[in-house]
C-alpha cells in the first residue's frame, strides 16, 4: 500500500456505509459490525488486497454494507458500498440460472447433447449433455489443463471456433458423469448455447433478459472497454509488491467468470434466487441438488453452486477468481441469510471472512469445553488413514490438560470439545472430528471436512497411554 498516499489511507480506513438494525432478524447485528470492520482492517493490513466491499442481507434486506480501503490505488478512490467488482466464478450461478429458465421454457432440456446445439462440437464419440456441463462432470478439458502457450492466448478475444481449436481436440479427462473437476470450460460453452437457443449474444441476453428484470443494474458484463461507474481496479503481487493485474479477455471468461457487481447487489442476487424469484422452486431445487456419481459417490456441487455446511446450517456458496479479483458469496437458507464479500487482488480468501461473519450472524460457537483426564485418556493414541495417496497417521494427546493432534510432520493443534465425542480443529472451523468409542476407548475418527467429504480413521494397536506429548515432538 505504499503507493497510495498516507492521506488517502488514513481516509480509506472507515468509509461510508449502509447498516439497518433490525431487531430480531440477525444475531447481534453490533458484533457483526465490529467483526467486519476488525476482519477486513485486518485483511488489508496483512497485504491481502488493497480494498474490499462487505454486505450482508436477511430476508432480502440489506442489513450491513461497507467499503474498506482503496478501491483505485492509482487515483485515491476509495472503495464503498457502490464499488464495482470483477465477481469470476460467482457468474457460473447467473449462466446456472439462465440455462433453467430456458429448461422451464421448453426451450432446451437438461438432458440433450451439446451437439444438438453445437452440433461441429468435437465431442469424441461420447454423449456429452448439459447437465454435464451444469455439475463438471462432462470430463471435457478445462482451461487450467491447458499448456501455457494455449493459455497465453486468452489475452485475446478469441472466436467460439478459436477456441473449441484450443480444448475441443484434447482427449476427455474422463467418461461423462464418472468423475467432477471444476471446469471453466463447460461454463463457456454453456454461454455459447445460450447464445444460439436464443438468437443473442451471451451478455446480452443475461443482461436484458435476467439482471435488468430483477434490478440489478450494477451487475454487468465486465468487458474492459466499457464504462462501468465506480470500477474497481485488479490487483497483483509480484515478489510483494503491488502491481495492476494482467490483462485477461472476458469474452473467453462469458459464462465462466466474465459479470462485475456490487456486494450489495450479489446478496439481492442470492435472496431473489433462493426465493423463487429468478427460477420456479423446481428449477431452484435441481440447481441444489449434490451431484452423485456413476460410481455413488456425492460431490457438494449442484448447478453452478457449491453445497456444503456451516457448523449445521446449511450453506450454498461459491467463490470466484478474476485476474485481480477474489470474491466470495454465500446463502443460508435456514435463516435467509447472506453475505459477499469482494476483493481487488488476485491473493487471500474472502471465503474465510464470510464464514466468520456468517458464524456471527447465525449465533454459531465453536465451544472448548474442559475434559478431564479420563476423557483425554481415551481419546489418545495414534489413528492411520488410509488415502488414495497412500496412509497418513495422525497422533493425539494430551498435554497439560488440553487434547491435541498432530499429522506425522505436522505441527500440533488443539482439538476444541463440542460435546458427545466432537471435536474441532483450532486451525480449521470447518472441519469436525467425531470420535467412535467403545468400551470407553475410541476406536475410530470419523473426519468430515464437509458434508459429504468424510474419511475414516482407524486406531493402531497398542496403549494409548504410550503416545505423550514428548512422543509427538520428538516427530518433528
Amino acid at each position: 500500500m505504499n503507493t497510495a498516499s498516507a492521506q488517502q489511507v488514513e481516509a480509506s480506513k472507515y468509509q461510508a456505509s449502509t447498516t439497518k438494525s433490525i431487531s430480531g432478524r440477525v444475531h447481534h447485528l453490533n458484533t457483526v459490525e465490529a467483526t467486519a470492520d476488525s476482519l477486513a482492517k485486518a485483511y488489508i493490513k496483512a497485504g491481502h488486497a488493497p480494498g474490499l466491499t462487505i454486505a450482508i442481507a436477511h430476508k432480502g434486506e440489506t442489513v450491513f454494507v461497507r467499503g474498506y480501503g482503496i478501491a483505485d490505488v492509482e487515483m485515491g478512490v476509495a472503495a464503498g458500498p457502490e464499488t464495482v467488482y470483477k465477481i469470476g466464478s460467482i457468474t457460473k450461478q447467473f449462466t446456472a440460472a439462465t440455462i433453467m429458465r430456458l429448461v422451464e421454457a421448453g426451450k432446451i432440456s437438461l438432458q440433450d447433447s451439446i451437439t444438438q446445439y453445437l452440433p461441429a462440437y468435437p465431442a469424441q464419440g461420447h454423449h456429452i449433455t448439459i447437465h454435464h456441463l451444469l455439475n463438471h462432470t462432462s470430463g471435457i478439458k478445462g482451461y487450467r489443463a491447458l499448456a501455457e502457450e494455449n493459455r497465453q492466448r486468452f489475452r485475446q478475444d478469441l472466436t467460439y471456433d478459436e477456441m473449441v481449436e484450443l480444448f475441443g481436440k484434447q482427449p476427455l479427462d474422463f467418461k461423462p458423469g464418472e468423475k467432477y473437476a471444476y471446469n471453466n470450460t463447460a461454463y463457456y460453452l454453456l454461454a455459447e448455447i445460450i447464445s444460439r437457443v436464443t438468437g443473442t449474444p451471451w451478455a446480452d441476453y443475461v443482461e436484458r433478459e435476467l439482471l435488468q428484470p430483477l434490478g440489478l443494474t450494477k451487475t454487468v458484463y465486465c468487458n474492459e472497454a466499457r464504462i462501468i461507474p465506480n470500477r474497481a481496479e485488479g490487483y497483483e503481487f509480484e515478489k510483494n509488491k503491488l502491481q495492476n493485474a494482467r490483462y485477461l479477455s472476458m469474452q473467453i471468461g462469458s459464462g465462466a467468470g466474465a459479470l462485475c457487481a456490487t456486494a450489495g447487489e450479489l446478496v439481492r442476487w442470492s435472496y431473489l434466487l433462493h426465493t423463487g424469484k429468478v427460477v420456479s422452486p423446481k428449477a431452484l431445487a435441481q440447481m441444489t441438488t449434490p451431484t452423485v456419481l456413476m460410481s455413488g459417490d456425492t460431490v457438494g456441487y449442484g448447478y453452478g453452486l457449491q453445497l456444503d455446511e456451516l457448523n449445521g446450517h446449511w450453506q450454498v456458496f461459491h467463490g470466484g477468481g478474476a485476474n485481480g479479483f477474489v470474491t466470495a458469496l454465500a446463502h443460508y437458507p435456514d435463516s435467509d441469510l447472506s453475505v459477499a464479500v469482494l476483493t481487488n487482488s488476485g491473493k487471500g480468501n474472502p471465503g474465510q471472512i464470510v464464514k466468520a461473519l456468517a458464524r456471527e450472524a447465525l449465533g454459531v460457537q465453536v465451544h472448548d469445553l474442559p475434559l478431564t483426564p479420563q476423557a483425554i485418556a481415551r481419546y489418545a493414541g495414534t489413528y492411520t488413514y488410509q488415502l488414495k495417496q497412500g496412509t497418513r497417521e495422525l497422533l493425539v494427546f494430551g498435554e497439560n490438560g488440553q487434547l491435541k493432534a498432530q499429522f506425522v510432520g505436522g505441527r500440533p493443534f488443539r482439538l476444541l470439545y463440542q460435546g458427545n465425542h466432537a471435536f474441532i480443529p483450532s486451525i480449521d472451523e470447518d472441519e469436525r472430528l467425531v470420535f467412535r468409542t467403545r468400551n470407553n476407548l475410541a476406536e475410530s475418527i470419523k473426519h468430515q471436512e464437509g458434508r459429504w467429504d468424510v474419511t475414516i480413521a482407524l486406531r493402531k494397536p497398542g496403549n494409548p497411554d504410550q503416545t505423550t506429548s514428548q512422543e509427538v515432538k520428538a516427530t518433528n
